[in-house]
């Protein structure tokens, strides 16, 4: 058995996770379709040469992969339409200031603030997504750097926001200690991240790129404890804390065409994004 795992696994964990989620709906209906295509499956891993190959595309480390992911980055990905509503009703009562953009890829919040009135400045490890960035929003500040060693002096800013970002990282603690120590007393850092419920059922940062070549980068799931328990140790209090919910326009993954029904059933309804709103004490 390889290190990546085969399409036909993914599939038969997909019709499982379904089962279990069905199995006090009282959709008898729903569980006997799943039990057929689980069968089906079976029936076909060794005669299907698609289902015994391992899944397609690479794995990447963070500079590549996103060098290979940064021309379609922002083609609205699978958890945007989850996780913007909730980022924004946080953002915007937010007064003008200056706002640290962490790990800002291709700027997509940079901009949205800067045309709210906020003096941005961005970080990203990645060259090829601050280029984007930088063609985005030109009279904003953009450097190269690691959220886990900020190259910004203490209480130098007013906001600080990382979207979608720490699950790349194993431990969470420097990186959230990092934010809380530039902020000013009273400021605010709002953050999103994949929640740790999907990753923990098998979810990664799978992406395809501009010539339509699949990838992926591995992403850690961190419990709602670990962020509470980092905010709390770097001098930060919890505002609120939202877990936006997997939708059928959200709930993208390899079954997704192959076996729609099994593919809702497993993941809608299901925490996708976690969103947090800290203030410095």
């Amino acid at each position: 058995m390889g290190a990546k795992p085969d399409l036909g696994e993914i599939l038969l964990g997909i019709e499982g996770l379904a089962l279990l989620r069905l199995a006090f709906s009282g959709d008898a209906e729903a569980r006997r379709a799943r039990i057929e295509e689980m069968r089906a499956l079976l029936g076909n891993l060794t005669e299907q040469t698609e289902l015994g190959s391992p899944l397609k595309g690479p794995e990447y480390q963070l500079i590549e992969g996103y060098a290979a992911w940064s021309k379609t980055y922002d083609q609205p990905l699978r958890l945007f339409s989850i996780e913007e509503p909730a980022m924004k009703s946080r953002l915007d009562p937010l007064p003008a200031g200056t706002l640290l953009d962490v790990a800002c890829g291709t700027g997509r919040y940079s901009a949205y603030m800067a045309g709210r009135g906020h003096q941005v400045i961005g970080i990203d490890l990645s060259p090829d997504m601050l280029a984007l960035a930088r063609a985005k929003l030109p009279e904003a500040e953009f450097r190269e750097g690691d959220m886990e060693s900020l190259p910004f002096e203490d209480a130098s800013v007013d906001t600080a926001i990382c979207a979608l970002a720490l699950v790349h990282l194993k431990d969470i603690r420097r990186a959230i200690a990092e934010m809380a120590r530039v902020l000013r007393p009273g400021g605010r850092l709002i953050i999103s991240d994949v929640h740790p419920m999907p990753i923990l059922l098998g979810w990664q940062a799978q992406f395809r790129t501009a010539e339509g070549d699949a990838g992926f980068m591995r992403i850690h799931p961190h419990l709602l404890s670990d962020y509470c328990e980092a905010a709390i140790a770097a001098g930060l209090a919890v505002l609120s804390c939202a877990e936006p919910r997997l939708t059928p326009a959200s709930a993208i993954t390899p079954a997704a065409e192959i076996l729609p029904d099994a593919n809702l059933a497993a993941w809608v309804g299901l925490p996708g994004v976690v969103v947090w709103e800290f203030q410095k004490v």
